[in-house]
């Protein structure tokens, strides 16, 4: 069941004479993406999640900063009556890269109100979360995305409260399409936070079909509305 909240309603031959095989074009079309798919160990649904997230992020792209900025505003009028929000006292967020959602002004709402705030350091296949300030110093991993530095002070993600969850895009049941690494899928496969994707309206998707490793969001936030998913 999906509740939502929002101002709007909202996959050889081989011999000595040359052959030459005909396929009408969509059937030829299909017979190139199968075969491409397993000459290159590539199931259909990451064929399918690569060339969704190809144009999720253009889409984002698409996006001015005032935009960006704008719709952050928004999202933060949704959340602020939601209790599970109003009572998480230790929220893991992240430093945003490019046209990411940009969580600054939730995170600096919930230290207004006493919270604290860690952010995510990348540790081989794992992420470790660390106290972040602004101001404090970063280093970039991969991709280019910024991190707290090494030394600071580190957090069990065990006791995190509430997970800020960055995505490009969020399926109708909540599930979250990342950016491939699969880092959240194995935090969150690991502990019991609540997992609350954040983004653009535009990231909201039809579902896909799902991989064994996939982990489910709890819920969504965008400048259209908060939705919770069962």
């Amino acid at each position: 069941m999906v509740t939502t909240l929002s101002r709007k309603g909202s996959r050889a031959y081989s011999s000595a004479v040359p052959r030459v095989i005909f396929f009408p074009l969509p059937s030829f079309l299909e017979h190139l993406h199968i075969n491409a798919a397993v000459m290159t160990g590539t199931s259909d649904t990451a064929l399918e999640k690569r060339s969704l997230r190809r144009r999720l992020r253009s889409d984002r792209d698409a996006l001015t900063a005032a935009q960006r900025a704008d719709c952050a505003k928004h999202a933060l009028k949704h959340l602020v009556t939601w209790g599970p929000w109003t009572t998480a006292t230790l929220i893991g967020s992240y430093l945003p890269h490019e046209s990411e959602f940009d969580p600054t002004l939730l995170a600096q709402a919930a230290r207004a109100r006493g919270a604290d705030i860690v952010c995510p350091r990348v540790n081989g296949k794992f992420m470790s979360f660390h106290d972040w300030q602004v101001g404090d110093g970063t280093e970039e991993t991969i991709g280019g995305v910024l991190q707290p530095l090494a030394g600071a002070p580190v957090v069990d993600a065990a006791t995190i409260d509430l997970f800020l969850t960055p995505l490009l895009g969020c399926g109708d049941s909540g599930m979250r399409l990342g950016y491939g690494g699969g880092f959240y899928d194995r935090l969150f496969a690991q502990v019991g936070g609540l997992r609350l994707g954040v983004g653009f309206a535009l990231q909201r998707v039809s579902d896909w079909e799902s991989e064994a490793h996939d982990q489910r969001l709890d819920g969504f936030l965008s400048e259209e509305g908060l939705t919770l998913f069962e």
